[in-house]
C-alpha cells in the first residue's frame, strides 16, 4: 500500500495532501514552509502516518520555476519523488468539471496522479543533469548579456567616432579594444601623434598594422564629428562597457570549463558529440535541455520543444502557415542554431540538405530552420539507437 502525497509548490510555503490507494484523504492539508525545521516536521508527520497504516510514502510535486529545488533536495533523501511538468498536472486537472483551482486542490490533484498510476517518466530527478542545466542556463544568460552590452558599445563608439568601425574587421578585435581603452576619442588619437599611435597599434596587433593604416585612421579622426554635449557620459559608458564585457567573457570561459568538466563524466553514455557540427560544449547544452530522448516519442516533439514548429492560423477554410513559433526553449534553439551554422560546413548530410533548400529558392534563415529540424532528427536517432553518427545511415 502506498501513501500518495501531492505537494503544490509556492515561493514561501507549499501545500501538501495525503491520499491512500483508494483516494481517501488522510488528515488535513499540510502547509510546509521553505524552512528546514518545517520540512523536518512534515517528514515526522509522513513517517507517523506511514507507520500507522503500514504503507510506503511516495511524493509528487510540480517542477515550478526554481521554488521546488530546495524541498525536492531534502525530501529526495528519504522518499521516492515524482517531479512533474506543470502542464502534466494541468492536463490531469482538466477532468475536474467544476474548474476550481487553489493550492490545496492542486496538491490533491498531484496526489491523485500518483494514486491512479499516472506517473509519466520525468527527467527532473537526474541531479547531474540539473546541475549541468543550471550551468548552461547561466552561460546562456551571460552570453545574452554580453551581446546586449556589445550592441550598446557599438552605438556609443559610433557617436564618439562615426567611422571608427571601418578601420577594423570588428571593433572587438584586440587592437581595437586596446585603442578604445587608451585613446577612445578622435582628439585623443590626434594628440598621441602618428608615430606613437603607430607604435601602439603595431605592438597590440603584433605587427599587423602598417603606417598607412595609422595615417588613414588619423585622417578619419581629423574629419570626425561627435555630440560634445554628451561626450563625457559616452566616454564613461565606453570605459564601463569595456570592463563589463571583459569580466563577463572571463566568467563565460569559467562556466564553459565547468560545463565541459561535468559533460566529461557523462559523454561516454551519449552520442550527440559524434555528429559533425556539434562540439562537446553544444552536446552538453543540448542534453541538459532535453534530458533522455526516451521522453520524446517522436523527433517532432523535440522540434516543438525547441520552438521550431510552424505557426498555424486557421479561420474557416483558410489556413496560413508561417515561420517558427519560438515558444519553446530559447537556449535549445540558440544552441541548435549555432550547431547548424557549423554543420552546414562540416556535416555532409546537413550541408546537402541546406543547399537543397537554398536551391529551392528558400530564404537563408528558412533553410537554416529546416536544417535545424533535420539536425534534431539526427540527434533523436543517434541518442535513441545509442549509436554514433554515420553518413548514409
Amino acid at each position: 500500500m502506498y501513501l500518495n502525497i501531492g505537494i503544490d509548490i509556492a515561493k514561501d510555503a507549499h501545500e501538501a495532501c495525503i491520499l491512500d490507494d483508494e483516494g481517501k484523504q488522510i488528515g488535513r492539508y499540510i502547509q510546509i514552509k521553505n524552512l528546514k525545521s518545517s520540512i523536518e516536521k512534515f517528514i515526522e508527520r509522513v513517517e507517523s502516518v506511514s507507520n500507522r497504516l503500514n504503507s510506503i510514502p511516495r511524493i509528487g510535486m510540480e517542477a515550478t520555476g526554481i521554488y521546488w529545488y530546495a524541498i525536492y533536495s531534502e525530501l529526495s533523501k528519504h522518499y521516492e519523488i515524482h517531479a512533474y511538468n506543470p502542464s502534466q498536472v494541468k492536463g490531469f486537472a482538466a477532468v475536474n468539471i467544476r474548474g476550481s483551482k487553489t493550492d490545496k486542490i492542486d496538491a490533491k490533484t498531484i496526489a491523485a496522479i500518483l494514486q491512479f498510476g499516472e506517473t509519466p517518466k520525468t527527467c527532473y530527478g537526474d541531479k547531474k543533469r540539473m546541475e549541468l542545466k543550471e550551468y548552461c542556463g547561466f552561460h546562456f544568460k551571460l552570453k545574452s548579456n554580453v551581446a546586449n552590452l556589445k550592441k550598446r558599445l557599438i552605438r556609443n563608439v559610433h557617436l564618439i567616432f562615426p567611422r571608427y568601425d571601418q578601420m577594423f574587421s570588428s571593433i572587438f578585435t584586440k587592437t581595437s579594444i586596446a585603442i578604445l581603452n587608451e585613446v577612445p576619442r578622435p582628439s585623443d588619437m590626434l594628440g598621441m601623434g602618428e608615430e606613437k599611435l603607430y607604435e601602439f597599434m603595431k605592438k597590440t596587433s603584433r605587427n599587423h598594422y602598417s603606417p598607412e593604416k595609422t595615417r588613414k585612421l588619423l585622417e578619419m579622426a581629423k574629419d570626425s564629428i561627435s555630440p560634445d554635449f554628451i561626450e563625457e557620459a559616452l566616454l564613461f559608458e565606453v570605459k564601463s562597457l569595456l570592463n563589463l564585457i571583459e569580466y563577463m567573457e572571463s566568467q563565460i570561459k569559467e562556466v564553459e570549463t565547468r560545463i565541459l568538466a561535468a559533460w566529461e563524466t557523462l559523454k561516454d553514455k551519449h552520442y550527440l558529440q559524434t555528429i559533425p557540427g556539434i562540439s562537446d560544449l553544444m552536446a552538453a547544452m543540448i542534453w541538459a535541455e532535453l534530458g533522455d530522448v526516451e521522453n520524446f516519442q517522436h523527433p517532432d516533439q523535440i522540434v516543438a520543444f525547441a520552438g521550431y514548429d510552424p505557426k498555424v492560423k486557421k479561420s474557416g477554410n483558410k489556413e496560413v502557415i508561417s515561420g517558427p513559433n519560438k515558444r519553446g526553449s530559447r537556449l535549445l534553439r540558440w544552441v541548435l542554431g549555432r550547431a547548424v551554422v557549423q554543420a552546414k560546413m562540416h556535416n555532409p548530410v546537413i550541408k546537402q540538405y541546406f543547399m537543397k533548400k537554398i536551391s529551392e529558392g528558400k530564404h537563408y534563415n528558412t533553410a537554416l530552420c529546416a536544417a535545424a529540424k533535420k539536425m534534431i532528427r539526427i540527434i533523436w536517432s543517434v541518442e535513441k539507437n545509442k549509436k554514433p553518427f554515420q553518413v548514409g545511415r
